[in-house]
This record gives C-alpha cells, structure tokens and sequence, in this order.
C-alpha cells in the first residue's frame, strides 16, 4: 500500500514534530488533524467514514503515524477534532461580538488566519477549488447571519 499523498510533505517527521507544527497554527494534534482529513476522503458509498480500515492502515499511510487504532479510537480523534472546531469558532466569534476586539483586529485576524490555512492546505498538497471558497464566504455570512439574529432574539 502506498502513503497516503496528503502528508507526504511530513515523511521524514514524527508524530511530535508534527503536533509541534499544528500547534503553531491550530489546537490540533497530529491524531485529531491525520484522522479528520482521513473521515473526510475515505467514505463509503453511504458517504460515511470508514473508520475502521482508517485505523487499522495508518501506520501504512500516514508516514509519523506508528501504530493502528481501533474504530473507537479513530471515532474518539474525530469527535476531539469536531469539539474543538466548534470551541475555536465560539472563541473567534465571541471576541468580536462582546466587543473584545475591534473590526480592524478582527480583520488583521482574518488575514493571519488565511496564510495559517495556506501553510496547512499547502502542507497537505491540497489547494482549495473556487467553488468550495465561495461556498465558505457564502456559509460564513449565513453564520453572521444567524448569529445576529440569535443574539437579538435573546434580548427580547
């Protein structure tokens, strides 16, 4: 079985050092970002994840990755992943709807977080179709969107 071509970038790295690179940027470990990318490409015809041939092929495909993992614990790194995306979005937004940083900081954040995502897709091998940036633009405003409304409602 080949590697997996998303990380090939991190061939020569331990599982350490990669953790120590997603730390500069993320609050993921190595586990929670190998394992989610790996949910979202290897689905079955029903479009769910194969949790179980993911975690007995890492050592296989995922050169820093030493050992196998039962589907809980493939299942126990993804949920990690999903807790923490929503914590980190609720941190992003609160900052900024309580008034804890400006519209510019914010921005100047934004900015920041954008080459973050290039460094990551770039490190993956992986760039991002026009459609799916449109789609995240539109997606994001939809969220303001709601949010907005969420936090008037709850005034009322």
């Amino acid at each position: 079985m080949n590697k997996y071509q998303k990380f090939k970038k991190m061939d020569n790295k331990s599982y350490s050092d990669v953790t120590r690179f997603l730390k500069e940027t993320t609050h993921l470990t190595a586990r929670e970002w190998v394992i989610s990318r790996m949910c979202a490409d290897f689905k079955n015809l029903s479009n769910h994840s194969e949790m179980t041939w993911i975690g007995e092929n890492l050592p296989e495909l995922v050169p820093f990755m030493d050992e196998q993992y039962s589907r809980q614990e493939v299942s126990n790194a993804r949920a990690s992943f999903k807790k923490k995306v929503q914590r980190s979005g609720t941190t992003f937004f609160y900052a900024y709807y309580a008034g804890l940083i400006t519209q510019e900081e914010m921005l100047q954040i934004i900015h920041q977080m954008v080459k973050d995502i290039k460094k990551l897709m770039d490190t993956e091998g992986s760039e991002v179709p026009e459609e799916h940036a449109t789609e995240v633009q539109m997606l994001v405003a939809e969220v303001l969107r709601n949010i907005n409304e969420s936090l008037d409602e709850a005034y009322y």
